[in-house]
């Protein structure tokens, strides 16, 4: 490594790349974070040792992802959406797409979009190193003749290439990658001293931007992952008035840079990317789901868990090909890895049955089950739209959980605290600390009592746990329509015991946002009325297919966002038989409501009775509740 070090003063490298990348004063913040990282490396220079197999092919380790790592600050990471990559991920990916030591075809051309200080170009370069010493038959570097050793350089020049949207990444790129040509640069010193420093293709850029004309055989990479709101304000212009396909409602970055990828691959190309899991299965990631089905072969789907020293969020790598004929993605294989490194196969086609969810945890059981479930039963959804039943679902009164408002004196009304800034998110004028207060109260204060109406605050299954009051008078907070509040069916967002959480309510009770109301004010089937809508929904058979249908990844019950209720089965009792089950679920629902001894074994009669409805088989009872009680365990 000191080596290296002398060779970069030598050659003045690090000044060179900064006046390219033009990091002037004005870029002062990047300059200071450059010449921290140089100087870390300064100081560690003679810990790093270089291994045998280094000094033949070149590092396989990037000698700044770590410091950069390390001197960025968490905040500035998250704000970023930048997480340095893992080796063993880099290996995995490239091994995954194809681009292996001995088979890779040296005239491709393979691109990360969002490099970094290069993980993925700098194991690229070793890879491609050891191809071609291999094509020479060459062991050493030392053996090369200099038209060879040259020869690798412009290979890794004009094949590999890399892009970020900041300067200093740019620069630590640039010289990782002359840290894993340096045993060639000084072979070919010893015959030729009027050799020159090349400089390779990575481009400081917004990759928003990037020529969609320009096309490669490789994309990898850990895109960035900011949701949304976070996305900066200049990128997400970029994003909402170019021509993006996947840019609808509420996005995340890294699917931006999925349809990117696959965009710029040509047609047979592959893409391996370290993503979220969110990407599987959460309503929010369907539009680049869709896009991925019709524009690729899903290779590979392969769920790693969390990656990074920063539990920020669980991954997976997924690998794709980029593929323009429908019938070969259609009969497409996927290959599913899970954590523990067990396989199956999914025919891509299967998908689009799923509303391309990539529900990647299921067995055949799953499927036929779940398949009933939708082929043979009516949504939530469905029963929204029908003009024979009226029924409403909404959220509660959009609140901070302590019930905290504020008033804007431009806007002449209250707002709901906000989490970050105090500024009207209106008129954009700053609050004043003064007008802050609180609507949610244990009691009525003294006089009051026009003022405030019950708050359900908190719920159980089957239960209603605690009633606070809620001052109904505050001018320009979302309260809803107050009768709504009366007689519905209370759902939770999040599971009590891995089973969906809900309750009744006959009072007129407002609730915060957190819960979901479910109000049935008209139906042609009397027994089809908030009682039996209930049980139904606290079913064990209803939690399975949730935690199967959303979960998707892991067994941790998903989140109940109100998408997901939309999308429950509910059976509609329409034969004597039914209408007889349908009333038996009323009277133990009934029984759960006025005691709470009652709840667990009313419970096991009820999901018996849903069983009956819904056609449940008895192994396929006896599975599900095998899976249910593996969640307990």
């Amino acid at each position: 490594m000191q080596d290296f070090i002398d060779y970069l003063d030598q050659e003045n490298l690090i000044q060179n790349l900064i006046d390219d990348y033009k990091l002037t004063a004005d870029n002062n913040n990047e300059l200071n974070l450059l010449n921290s990282i140089i100087e870390k490396l300064y100081v560690v220079k003679g810990k790093l040792n270089l291994s045998e197999e280094d000094s033949i092919i070149g590092s396989k380790f990037d000698i700044f992802g770590d410091i950069y790592e390390k001197t960025l600050i968490h905040e500035e990471k998250k704000k970023l959406g930048e997480f340095y990559t893992p080796f063993s991920v880099v290996n995995y990916i490239l091994d995954a797409i194809g681009y292996k030591n001995y088979i890779i075809d040296e005239s491709k051309k393979i691109i990360d979009i969002s490099c970094g200080s290069g993980s993925f170009l700098i194991e690229s370069v070793r890879r491609l190193i050891i191809k071609l010493l291999t094509k020479y038959k060459r062991k050493r570097i030392s053996e090369l003749t200099v038209k060879e050793a040259k020869s690798i350089i412009d290979h890794v020049k004009n094949n590999i290439y890399g892009m970020d949207i900041k300067g200093v990444a740019c620069i630590l790129c640039q010289i990782n990658i002359h840290f894993s040509l340096f045993q060639i640069y000084k072979h070919i010193k010893t015959s030729d001293l009027n050799f020159h420093l090349p400089q390779f293709y990575i481009k400081c850029s917004n990759a928003l931007l990037m020529d969609k004309l320009e096309t490669y055989d490789f994309v990898v990479g850990n895109p960035p992952y900011l949701f949304i709101r976070d996305i900066p304000d200049e990128s997400k212009d970029i994003i909402e008035k170019g021509d993006f396909q996947t840019n609808d409602g509420q996005y995340d970055y890294f699917q931006i840079f999925i349809e990117l990828g696959i965009n710029i691959l040509k047609n047979g190309g592959f893409l391996g990317y370290i993503v979220p899991d969110s990407l599987l299965a959460l309503t929010n990631r369907s539009v680049i789901r869709e896009f991925i089905y019709n524009k690729s072969r899903i290779k590979q789907i392969y769920h790693s868990g969390p990656k990074f020293d920063d539990p920020v969020v669980s991954n997976i790598l997924i690998i794709l090909q980029k593929e323009n004929n429908e019938m070969y993605r259609k009969k497409n294989q996927i290959k599913i890895i899970s954590s523990d490194l067990k396989e199956k196969l999914i025919q891509q086609e299967s998908l689009e049955k799923w509303d391309y969810k990539f529900l990647i945890h299921l067995n055949y059981t799953d499927i036929s089950i779940i398949e009933k479930l939708k082929e043979n039963f009516q949504t939530i959804n469905n029963l929204l739209q029908r003009e024979d039943f009226t029924i409403l679902l909404f959220r509660g009164v959009e609140l901070t959980k302590l019930g905290e408002i504020i008033f804007c004196d431009n806007c002449k009304k209250f707002f709901p605290l906000p989490k970050k800034k105090l500024v009207c998110r209106e008129c954009s004028t700053p609050f004043k600390k003064e007008n802050k207060e609180k609507i949610i109260r244990d009691s009525i204060p003294d006089n009051s009592e026009n003022h405030y109406k019950l708050f359900l605050s908190s719920i159980n299954r089957y239960q209603k746990n605690k009633y606070k009051y809620i001052d109904i008078s505050k001018t320009g907070i979302n309260y809803k329509t107050l009768d709504n509040y009366h007689d519905r069916i209370i759902i939770r967002q999040i599971s009590q015991n891995n089973l969906i959480c809900a309750t009744y309510d006959n009072n007129l009770s407002l609730t915060s946002q957190s819960f979901y109301n479910l109000k049935i004010l008209e139906s042609p089937i009397p027994e089809l009325n908030h009682l039996y809508l209930l049980g139904i929904i606290n079913s064990t058979l209803l939690s399975y297919y949730f935690i199967k249908s959303f979960g998707s990844y892991k067994k941790l019950f998903p989140r109940i966002l109100i998408e997901k209720i939309k999308d429950l089965p509910i059976k509609i009792p329409y034969s004597i038989i039914e209408l007889e089950k349908a009333n038996e679920i009323i009277r133990y629902v009934k029984g759960s409501l006025k005691n709470i001894e009652k709840i667990e074994s009313n419970q096991k009669i009820i999901d018996l009775l849903v069983f009956d409805l819904y056609n449940i088989s008895n192994n396929e009872r006896e599975y599900i509740w095998n899976f249910m009680s593996s969640l307990k365990n």
